[in-house]
């Protein structure tokens, strides 16, 4: 009999996946097996079981999220015999080059060789020293440079939209075979910033340093990089860091103060409080309103913890009362099977209606942009009299007549104004030379806003966190423009886009502008991911009363005529 293969990590058969998505790309497969892959080795990275513990008990993988029967027989090829023969055969067919990049999974292929044929080298090696003296960044702008460092970083970021099934998994670990008596996330996620690169919980616990043995069992192994007696940190199988930090229960709420602000929040803190380490002995603050309440503050969000005018304001008891996804009256910025989205406009106003919603904006996209199905004008004229007979016949719901109309490079709208007319409010964005200087991009955007008929700007950097960083623009006089204007922002719920960014939505705030808060839905399924949009807008500090769709449909339609 052949030995048995080694136990293997869930990163290790993660990765290889991974590595398959990557290599079936580049030989143009189906890009639907391709993404399943993908989701599959993502998925694989945040369970807390041992996938090859699951293989080897007989587990039936596919009932598991994203693992169909193919990618099951993948998986168990892969904890029982160590390899992938697919894999294997496909690294046998490509040139040396592509061999050296099918070790990081995440570079896209076709990317670097372009940037290989671009500096005439021609190795991963020479990759990463071109990374480090600038010449990408020189040669391909920074948006591939970003990619090519992402790409090549062993322990790297994830987005927050993940990192909420990743919390869920390691709190049931934690709870379950780490037998904590009780556990909460801190840090970073707890403030819902946009990328996280590390994973913080506190845990109450007996015996601390069985706990963080037990941990180096997570996801088959997850290695411990350091330990104190109150705090470990280790390498996640998802790519980012997990720190777990040892609270009392007579101290809990101090504990969760400390590890949750951001370094900025708690040296401003600490001028109310003193010093928070000293505060240990002076408890009980089994609450974080215990702690606050002693101190003569009001309880601050954990959003609102990074270092701005937070601790002054709940001095004085005047912080903001955060928007909800409950204060939303409806949506504004959605997609249907006119371009790109993948429902009728029908499928996703009942979809809005039955989220409790009166209205949904269909903002599907303009002539220009073909590769998303732009609309013509002729067939804009027609979707709004489909529109039209759409409300005379469905009960509870609005359609709002409107698009998502590009902002073409001189600042013109990408339809007439005699259509234009006819919508009810507009969607203005940028999809296309992203690669204009800073003066020329913004001058673009103001040019545009000129147009009576544009009403808010979507998503309004073209940044996609971890992927570009987008285009250059000087956000404070694009917001003071916006405000002589009348017109508004949008934070675009996209989990790879959350922009505007907390710190732009600020501005826009602070300046005295409305803010949309939109899915960008391309299905009725993408409604749901409002929820990144309303977290990005509590970092933001904003109430209900600064976003436009909190808004109902007669007080909102006054703000769009200009």
């Amino acid at each position: 009999m052949p030995p048995e293969a080694p136990v293997m990590s869930n990163t290790e058969i993660a990765d290889r996946l991974a590595s398959l998505a990557q290599l079936l790309s580049i030989q143009n497969e189906n890009p639907y097996k391709v993404k399943a892959y993908k989701r599959a080795a993502a998925g694989i990275r945040a369970m807390s079981e041992s996938v090859d513990q699951l293989v080897r008990n007989k587990r039936d993988l596919t009932a598991y999220a994203g693992i169909g029967e193919a990618i099951s027989n993948a998986i168990r090829e892969i904890v029982l015999t160590g390899n992938l023969e697919k894999l294997e055969k496909l690294r046998s067919e490509i040139s040396p080059e592509l061999i050296g990049i099918s070790a990081y999974p995440r570079l896209d292929p076709k990317q670097v060789l372009r940037i290989y044929k671009k500096l005439g080298i021609s190795s991963v090696d020479a990759l990463r020293e071109s990374l480090e003296n600038g010449a990408i960044a020189r040669m391909l702008g920074p948006r591939m440079e970003q990619h090519v460092r992402q790409g090549l970083t062993e322990t790297h970021a994830i987005l927050l939209s993940r990192a909420h099934d990743l919390r869920l998994a390691v709190e049931e670990f934690l709870l379950g075979k780490a037998a904590a008596r009780r556990v909460e996330a801190v840090g970073d996620y707890r403030r819902r910033v946009e990328v996280i690169e590390e994973m913080g919980f506190i845990v109450e616990t007996s015996n601390f340093a069985a706990l963080v043995a037990k941990i180096e069992s997570y996801g088959g192994r997850t290695p411990l990089v350091e330990a104190t007696k109150t705090t470990a940190t280790f390498a996640l199988p998802a790519g980012v860091s997990l720190r777990v930090d040892a609270a009392t229960r007579k101290n809990w709420g101090l504990s969760l103060v400390r590890c949750t602000g951001s370094q900025a929040h708690l040296r401003k803190l600490a001028t109310v409080t003193g010093s928070l380490a000293a505060l240990e002995a002076k408890g009980p603050f089994p609450t974080e309103e215990a702690l606050y309440s002693k101190f003569g503050l009001s309880f601050i969000e954990p959003e609102l913890r990074e270092g701005y005018d937070e601790v002054k304001r709940a001095a004085q008891g005047n912080l903001p009362v955060l928007v909800t996804v409950n204060d939303l009256c409806g949506e504004l910025h959605a997609h249907s099977t006119s371009s790109d989205g993948s429902d009728s406009i029908e499928q996703m106003a009942i979809a809005a209606r039955d989220r409790g919603y009166q209205y949904i904006g269909i903002t599907d996209h303009s002539q220009s942009l073909k590769i998303a199905r732009g609309v013509s004008i002729e067939a804009l004229w027609r979707q709004i009299r489909l529109i039209d007979n759409l409300n005379s016949r469905l009960s509870g719901i609005r359609i709002l007549k409107a698009a998502e109309v590009d902002i073409l490079v001189n600042g013109a709208l990408d339809y007439p104004d005699d259509l234009l007319r006819e919508l009810d409010y507009t969607v203005c964005s940028i999809h296309s030379q992203f690669n204009l200087e800073n003066k020329q991009q913004t001058n673009r955007i103001l040019r545009a806003m000129d147009n009576r008929y544009f009403n808010i700007l979507g998503h309004a950097t073209g940044r996609r966190l971890l992927k570009r960083p987008g285009y250059e623009i000087d956000i404070e006089p694009i917001i003071a423009h916006a405000k002589q204007n009348g017109c508004f922002f949008e934070i675009n719920s996209s989990p790879e886009r959350l922009d505007l960014s907390a710190g732009k939505a600020r501005l826009a705030r602070a300046a005295g502008g409305k803010i949309a808060v939109s899915t960008d839905a391309h299905s009725t399924r993408e409604l749901d991911t409002i929820r990144n949009g309303i977290e990005q807008a509590r970092r933001a500090g904003l109430e209900k009363t600064s976003i436009l769709n909190c808004l109902p449909w007669p007080n909102l339609m006054g703000l769009f005529k200009r």
